[in-house]
C-alpha cells in the first residue's frame, strides 16, 4: 500500500479517467453527459486540491481534499470493497480534525460507507445542476 500526498501532473489524465468512470458507475441516475461536460473543470481543479493516491505505478484510487472539504473519493471498480477508500480517508484524517463532503442521497452505498467511518449527515439539499437530493456530511475527530 502506498498513499502519496503530492499532486503529480503526469498522473492528471489517469486521475480524470478514474474520476469519470467511477462517477458514471456510481451515479446511474445522472446522465453520463453531465460528467463528460465537467472534464475540463476537473482537469483545472485537481491541481488546486490535496490529492491522496493509493498505488504508485497503477493508481487504484484517489481522494481530493481542499481546506477540509473532500471534493471526491474515487476507487476503480475492480478495486472497490478492498479497504482502499477507508485507507484514503484514514490518511486524510491525519491532516484535518474536521472533514466535510457532499454525497447524493441516491448513492446509498457511499452514504453507508461514510456513516460507517464516522461521518454524520448534517443537512440535505437539492443540487441545482442535477436536481438531485444530496447530503452534506461531516466528520469531527474526538
Amino acid at each position: 500500500m502506498l498513499i502519496k500526498k503530492e499532486f503529480v501532473y503526469e498522473h492528471l489524465e489517469e486521475l480524470v479517467k478514474i474520476w469519470l468512470e467511477t462517477n458514471i458507475q456510481a451515479h446511474h441516475f445522472i446522465a453520463e453527459q453531465y460528467w463528460k461536460s465537467h472534464i475540463e473543470f476537473v482537469k483545472q481543479a485537481l491541481p488546486d486540491a490535496m490529492i491522496f493516491c493509493y498505488g504508485e505505478q497503477n493508481i487504484k484510487g484517489f481522494l481530493g481534499v481542499y481546506d477540509g472539504f473532500i471534493q471526491g473519493l474515487f476507487v476503480k471498480k475492480e478495486f472497490q470493497r478492498m479497504g482502499i477508500g477507508k485507507a484514503l480517508i484514514e490518511e486524510v484524517k491525519q491532516y484535518f480534525d474536521t472533514l466535510s463532503l457532499c454525497v447524493y442521497a441516491k448513492n446509498s452505498n457511499a452514504v453507508a460507507f461514510y456513516q460507517n467511518i464516522g461521518f454524520v449527515i448534517q443537512e440535505q439539499s437539492i443540487q441545482k445542476e442535477t436536481g438531485e437530493q444530496e447530503y452534506s456530511m461531516i466528520y469531527k475527530a474526538k
